[in-house]
């Protein structure tokens, strides 16, 4: 058991004025037998309102609306975090765990993959994150937030994004019901990405990652089919303008 403070900034600039601008933001972790949190916080600048809701799979949201000419928007989500790890206790689960998306379609190369696996949902995902290592390396800037997992292992290189599309992609082909997960380890860079899969009595968590299952360093914040169902950041706005972006995530224990 483990004691952190969490610290995300998301800086969006604009190459002109821009307004009318809503956007979501979507980290706000939530507590469970695995996690508890306290002295969450979330702000904008400039100012919103930013009242919580929830999406399709139970990710808490906050919608904000900024209807004044700006130029940059720094959305910041603050807490504390105790984290115990080990299985999530979960008496069903949800029937998106077993659909498959178009980033974690299996082409060839990871169906041989998916050959031969233990049945053990666990040792099964561990087994193919090793097998994953063997074809692929972590590496940044060769895949996007497009790149499918298929093509992810065509091009041998990838980011943890990517890593727990295959991963998906391969217990799905072997029927074990699984889901993404978006967190945060400790140190400080972005987001991390990995893979809870259900084993009949809850959910076991693999990083393909770092090849090991997770721990009590790892903050559960958003989940889904895949890292489109757990973008931390969705908005529109007035204006002809491109944006860019820029993540600063920091976990630290206490």
């Amino acid at each position: 058991m483990r004691r952190f403070r969490y610290d995300y900034a998301l800086t969006l600039r604009f190459s002109a004025p821009i307004s009318r601008h809503s956007f979501l933001l979507r980290f706000w972790p939530g507590g469970d037998d695995t996690q508890q949190l306290w002295g969450r916080e979330l702000s904008s600048a400039p100012e919103s309102t930013l009242p919580l809701t929830a999406d399709a799979f139970r990710n808490a949201c906050a919608c904000g609306h900024i209807e004044a000419e700006h130029d940059r928007l720094i959305l910041r989500a603050q807490g504390e975090a105790l984290i115990r790890g080990g299985r999530l206790s979960a008496a069903d689960c949800p029937a998106y765990c077993k659909l498959t998306t178009p980033l974690t379609h299996a082409g060839g190369a990871l169906l041989s993959l998916a050959r031969g696996l233990p049945a053990d949902p666990l040792d099964c995902a561990l087994e193919a994150s090793r097998r994953i290592h063997e074809r692929v390396e972590y590496r940044r800037g060769i895949t996007n937030e497009c790149t499918g997992a298929a093509e992810a292992l065509q091009l041998g290189a990838g980011v943890c994004q990517d890593f727990a599309h295959m991963l998906l992609a391969i217990l799905r082909v072997r029927n074990i019901p699984a889901r993404y997960v978006a967190g945060l380890i400790p140190g400080e860079g972005e987001t991390h990405a990995w893979v809870e899969l259900y084993d009949g009595a809850g959910f076991v968590s693999v990083d393909p990652t770092q090849l090991r299952p997770t721990d009590d360093g790892y903050l559960r914040v958003n989940v889904g089919r895949d890292s489109r169902d757990c973008a931390i950041n969705r908005g529109m706005f007035t204006g002809i303008a491109q944006q860019t972006m820029e993540v600063c995530a920091r976990m630290v224990e206490i």
